[in-house]
């Protein structure tokens, strides 16, 4: 069948948007219906499921005892420490029920969901690392989130195969960084943003290839350059040797200096590069990657983010690593997963899913929670194979007819993600905040659940501004001091692994909290959305889709006129 492009109005945001016929054509392929809700609006729809920064604190449904979950202790779902989910005394099956023809799928499923047993957080293969969630192969880090095969590291968030390093954000493959964003293949790269095979380079931006560099911008296989000026090795020495990084006045004076004189460099409309007709923001060796963001190594993808590692023929795909396709409306999978449509925190050889949550090495399931290497199973009830198939569509054409309407008139008929009113967080707990942060009045008039962040109090023992200035200063007695933030007031400690990293390193203790760091480094982060904009450099008059929205201070250059100024 032949399609056409169609105009389309959001349900939710009543913008038009616009379905293409190679769209149609994988709605098709994939037996699915047409979304119904714009790319962004179905983006965030599931961007509120996912809580990427925090652990709470809430009482395990086996023994009543306090555990450290992704969910909060208001969520009404039964957590269970991750040894005994993944054991084989969990039975998920003992919850199962039939599917009540007289009740709506999604009020059934949010039932099941509130009783089947789920791990209290989505981690595997830790070593001394407790405190960590939606991780794996982790060994001596803390409060490190979305993270894999790291070690001896605190404070992560995005990263992959990260060694000895704080404070860091989409970081790969690099060792002794410290506060910087988009480092990749590094070495000792401190305060610094989109740099790629870098070593000893500080406060520096858009580097590659660069050693010994100091406050640089848009630099490529350069030495000893202390602001974009190449010195000789010993000028360069005497150069830095002036500034006390050990200082937290010196560093905050550099910070603010260096983040001014980026702003007078140009800037390509999108970070990425070896990609082949592929559009988005921070795409690196993909192949027809349309309007996606965070994708590397993946093929046909469209309306995706954060996916690593052979991803390909998939849409509206969130976060996985090492393996997908054919999936669609799919939030946190990966390791061999094929045909998974609806789904949450499903993955390891996972195939044949709809509407799952938390289910592993598993086929064939629909409206399921919790399961593990099952198949035909329904609502967690076991099924034979020609009994799954024949419910299976009674169920869908079910869910076409009584449908779930929420408050504001939105419908969910088969083809749509889960509700965010099923959603175990709330919004401003969910990776939704991070991006599009919402005020306390707009989250609750959009409908969306407020979750609370009310966090535990401490008695604070000095404050931040009150702490010695130069890290030559402190001692391991400060490792018992509770410091009062400078920005949000609220507690926080020096891990003594923290202070050894700080005295190697020669940095001054952090005057604000890792949540307030975290929100000053996520400033520099582009969003995954995009807008039409003209390129910056004068006399061109090409036009591109970037994640720079007009309203950044930045210069902005489309690709032939970044390239003719940098390279």
């Amino acid at each position: 069948m032949e399609y056409k492009s169609e105009n389309r109005k959001c349900q939710n945001c009543k913008i038009g948007f616009i379905i293409e016929s190679e769209d149609f054509l994988f709605y098709e392929k994939i037996k699915v219906p047409p979304p119904t809700f714009c790319p962004d609006c179905r983006m965030i729809r599931r961007f509120i499921w996912r809580n990427e920064r925090y652990l709470f604190r809430r009482k395990s449904a086996l023994d009543n005892e306090e555990i450290f979950s992704a969910f909060p202790p208001e969520a009404k779902i039964s957590t269970y420490p991750n040894a005994y989910w993944f054991s084989d005394e969990c039975n998920p099956l003992a919850v199962g029920f039939e599917y009540n023809f007289n009740r709506n799928f999604f009020e059934q499923l949010k039932h099941l969901f509130s009783i089947a047993p789920v791990p209290t957080r989505a981690a595997v293969n830790l070593i001394n690392s407790d405190y960590c969630n939606e991780a794996s192969e982790l060994k001596n880090c803390y409060l490190c989130f979305n993270s894999d095969y790291c070690e001896n590291s605190i404070y992560l968030r995005k990263v992959n195969k990260i060694n000895e390093s704080i404070d860091l954000y989409d970081c790969y493959e690099s060792e002794l960084c410290y506060e910087s964003v988009n480092v990749n293949k590094s070495y000792k790269t401190i305060f610094s943003l989109d740099c790629e095979n870098c070593v000893d380079v500080w406060f520096s931006k858009n580097c590659i290839g660069c050693t010994n560099c100091f406050g640089c911008t848009n630099l490529i296989n350069k030495s000893n350059c202390y602001f974009n000026q190449e010195l000789s090795k010993e000028e360069y020495q005497e150069k830095v040797s002036k500034f006390d990084s050990g200082s937290y006045i010196q560093i905050y004076k550099m910070f603010e200096n260096t983040h001014k004189s980026w702003l007078t460099f140009p800037n390509k409309y999108f970070h990425g590069f070896r990609n082949i007709d592929s559009t988005g923001e921070k795409i690196f060796d993909t192949k027809n990657v349309k309007y996606s963001y965070s994708i590397r190594s993946c093929e046909n993808l469209k309306f995706s983010q954060d996916l690593q590692n052979k991803a390909y023929d998939s849409y509206d795909f969130t976060v996985q690593v090492d393996g997908s396709n054919n999936c669609y409306e799919y939030l946190v999978g990966g390791l061999g997963c094929y045909n998974i449509k609806f789904c949450f925190s499903c993955w390891v050889n996972v195939r044949d899913l709809e509407y799952c949550i938390f289910c592993t090495s598993s086929s064939d399931c629909f409206g399921c929670v919790g399961l593990q290497k099952k198949q035909y199973c329904i609502f967690n009830k076991q099924y034979t194979k020609e009994e799954y198939y024949t419910q299976r569509e009674k169920i869908i054409n079910h869910m076409n007819t009584n449908t779930y309407i929420n408050k504001h008139g939105h419908v969910y008929r088969y083809g749509e993600f889960f509700p965010p009113d099923l959603s175990p967080i709330g919004y401003n707990q969910s990776l939704a905040q991070d991006f599009f942060p919402l005020k306390k009045e707009d989250i609750i008039e959009k409908g969306f659940i407020l979750g609370n962040l009310n966090f535990k109090e401490y008695d604070k023992t000095i404050s931040a501004e009150n702490l010695p200035d130069n890290i030559n200063e402190i001692n391991n007695n400060f490792l018992k001091e509770i410091i009062e933030c400078k920005d949000c007031s609220r507690a926080y400690k020096i891990m003594p692994e923290e202070l050894q990293f700080y005295q190697k390193i020669k940095l001054p203790l952090p005057r604000l909290c890792h949540d307030c760091r975290f929100n000053d480094r996520f400033k520099l982060v582009n969003p995954p959305k995009f807008w039409h904009r003209s390129c910056m450099k004068e006399g061109c008059t090409n036009t591109f889709e970037t994640s720079y929205s007009p309203d950044r201070e930045e210069i902005v250059y489309c690709e032939k006129c970044y390239q003719q100024e940098v390279y």
